[in-house]
């Protein structure tokens, strides 16, 4: 199917915006255009969910014949399995997810012309398609493992396993629940069909959010790429090539994986750019010591800020500030390591994720030497 997927991103056009150089700060003319892409594919991810909840439920009311039960014998006894109808379930669920799929890599696409990270030129570009479609496909990017960096140290998985199936199953659980809920409210005085019909909203809720869903993390891996690049080699021209700063920072980009719990683009390509500027040589495993934030404690001033800039930055650099990285920010305040607010890193994560910027931060950890590179 993967090729079927780049076929289609093969055929999305190029359209001309007024775009500037900077990939992860936007002007009005790529807000405006981002905006009516957010619109449309909200409106259309929506429309797909309820059009799944009418075209199973409808037919099967009023087609009824074309939906016979299928007589099975098991172990001497005959049972009545609604086979014809699970097979048409089947298939319009299949055909709603590769509508979803398709709308997802238009996002990804028109979001990335609109911020100029697509063009004529390099849209053909191997690592650029890949980048498309696995934001579409919404892959996992878990290379980060080649560094030793494991986002699931001491989790524990059976319990990251149950939450993704429930997360996995959330629009079946929310229909469920409100249908139970009509049937108690207007007992049997409604009539299946209308009991059948009251999925749509959910439905339609659900995939307009993982729509959204869909669009943040596009915004934020595309314009990710100039800035995660960019303040790589500001750290760098700040920071010296010392042994103990490559400790340290290995552990930071550690640190950083188990508080977000996740694979992300973003961290990962991160890690890629600081490895490599800093030469630091990649483990099988990276076990990340308890006493970790002492140690950022006692860092002296300048690699202090450094090591919390890119904590902070990690925190946001998927567009949201995570349940357990506001208990981070809790814990690191109570210990003094620093004094940063939920409030001030959540208002950075949303400045990145709407293309306001990050100066303000940068400028505040990096310090007047920041200011004279970008001058």
């Amino acid at each position: 199917m993967r090729k079927v997927y780049g076929l289609f991103y093969n055929i999305l056009p190029i359209k001309n915006v007024q775009t500037d150089d900077e990939l992860y700060l936007l002007n009005d003319a790529e807000v405006a255009l981002i905006k009516k892409r957010e619109r449309t594919a909200i409106i259309a991810a929506a429309f797909f969910g309820a059009m799944g909840v009418v075209l199973l439920v409808i037919p099967q009311h009023l087609f009824p014949q074309f939906f016979p039960a299928t007589n099975i014998t098991l172990f001497g006894k005959t049972f009545a399995l609604p086979l014809v109808f699970w097979i048409y379930s089947i298939v319009l669920v299949y055909i709603e997810l590769l509508l979803l799929t398709l709308l997802n890599i238009w996002v990804a696409h028109e979001i990335a012309v609109a911020t100029g990270f697509l063009n004529y030129s390099n849209k053909s570009a191997e690592h650029k398609r890949n980048l498309m479609l696995d934001i579409g496909l919404e892959k996992k990017n878990k290379q980060v493992l080649q560094y030793g960096i494991d986002p699931l140290q001491k989790a524990n998985r059976q319990v990251i396993l149950v939450w993704n199936l429930m997360f996995m199953l959330k629009a079946t659980l929310s229909n469920f629940v409100f249908k139970l809920f009509i049937q108690r409210v207007f007992g049997r005085y409604i009539i299946q069909m209308v009991k059948d019909m009251a999925g749509i909203p959910i439905f339609a809720f659900w995939n307009a959010y993982g729509t959204h869903v869909i669009l943040n993390k596009a915004k934020i891996i595309i314009m990710g790429q100039n800035f995660i690049e960019g303040i790589s080699q500001s750290i760098y021209k700040v920071q010296p090539e010392t042994h103990e700063f490559k400790t340290i920072l290995y552990d930071t980009l550690q640190f950083i994986a188990i508080s977000k719990r996740d694979f992300h683009e973003n961290h990962f390509l991160l890690a890629k750019n600081l490895f490599a500027l800093y030469n630091i040589t990649a483990k099988d495993a990276h076990l990340l010591t308890d006493d970790y934030l002492d140690r950022v404690k006692s860092l002296e001033a300048k690699e202090k800020n450094i090591v919390l800039l890119l904590i902070i930055t990690g925190f946001l650099l998927d567009g949201k500030i995570s349940f357990r990285e506001k208990q981070t920010i809790r814990e690191m305040n109570r210990l003094g390591v620093f004094v940063e607010t939920e409030r001030n890193i959540s208002k950075w994560a949303h400045d990145f994720l709407y293309g306001k910027g990050l100066d303000e931060l940068l400028t505040k950890y990096l310090g007047e030497e920041y200011k004279a590179n970008v001058a």
